[in-house]
């Protein structure tokens, strides 16, 4: 099957979506995007950056396609692969979050693939749009397989940051790039449009409120590189896309466009899967770092992209040797 469920969820589980759902919910209902409401959200980030630092990696600031990012390695002797790297696009629906929100999962990935980790400090709302965020994530795509020399590039992301790896997918399609190695997603937006879409609710939601995505949207079109191409990533062409892998929150509001997605690439005879964890909120691998579905999911990945990687490698073999 396609997609996997797994329902047989931790003690833990209950009291982390009760108190998402009593608490997170109504606050995001009621936030402001106005100005004032949008001003401090970056605050968000920088305060999570100053706290407890990943152990078992290292890390770096650099800059990658003229934009910040961290660099995180597996520290200590490792025989991880050289010409491998995951390119990581945090979530935030285009507005908050960054590098150190997401320092941990990009970290623990980095641990359990065994393979550097660039997470990309994007450009997002309120001083851009999305088309900004896309072009942002696709050159530091671009940088990596060119000027940086890797060969082989996994595209990762939740939230928002999915939908950012699926323009990935879709621009390298389209511009004739490598494709990557493989798609990740974590709780991924799949739909642009999922706010004003009559056959999805959030009903059964922990957190995430249909009518704020309403309300987000209409900044999405904010310049100054303008939005292009598709704005649903389940229609992208089939052939397109590498070997695919999905985390979801069982009854999320995101999670019937990655089925129809996984489904399609499935028929179509893409390597896909999908794994659905019942009572977890959206994006919970990212939320939580010792909750044992967060750890099993981060297994599931490392063995996914493991297995994406080899699979790789044997193409890029059987090419050279022909070309040879």
């Amino acid at each position: 099957m396609p997609i996997v469920h797994h329902r047989k969820p931790s003690l833990l589980s209950y009291p982390l979506w009760f108190g998402a759902r009593t608490l997170l919910r109504p606050t995001l209902s009621l936030w402001p995007l106005n100005r004032a409401g949008m001003a401090g959200l970056f605050l968000i980030d920088r305060a999570i950056a100053v706290g407890p630092k990943p152990r078992g990696v290292v890390r770096e600031q650099m800059r990658l396609a003229d934009r910040p990012v961290e660099l995180i390695m597996p520290s200590g002797p490792s025989g991880r692969d050289s010409e491998t790297a995951i390119l990581y696009l945090h979530g935030g629906a285009f507005l908050v979050c960054g590098l150190g929100t997401h320092r941990s999962i990009a970290s623990r990935l980095s641990s359990a693939c065994e393979l550097p980790v660039f997470s990309l400090e994007y450009r997002q709302l309120p001083s851009v749009g999305v088309g900004t965020s896309v072009s942002d994530a696709v050159e530091a795509y671009r940088e990596l397989i060119g000027e940086r020399g890797y060969r082989r590039v996994i595209v990762a992301g939740d939230s928002a940051g999915g939908f950012l790896a699926g323009k990935v997918v879709e621009t390298a399609a389209r511009e004739g790039l490598p494709r990557p190695t493989a798609f990740v997603g974590v709780s991924p937006l799949l739909d642009l449009d999922v706010g004003t879409n009559p056959d999805r609710s959030s009903r059964s939601d922990a957190y995430i409120p249909q009518s704020k995505m309403v309300q987000l949207a209409q900044l999405f079109g904010r310049g100054p590189i303008p939005f292009s191409g598709i704005r649903r990533i389940p229609a992208i062409v089939d052939s397109d896309f590498p070997p695919t892998a999905i985390i979801t929150a069982e009854g999320e509001m995101l999670e019937a466009d990655v089925i129809e997605l996984i489904e399609k690439l499935d028929d179509a005879g893409v390597d896909a899967v999908g794994h659905s964890y019942s009572w977890q909120v959206h994006a919970f691998p990212v939320l939580t770092t010792r909750h044992p579905e967060t750890v099993h999911a981060i297994g599931v990945i490392s063995a996914f992209v493991a297995h994406a990687i080899r699979e790789a490698k044997e193409a890029d073999h059987r090419k050279d040797r022909r070309a040879g």
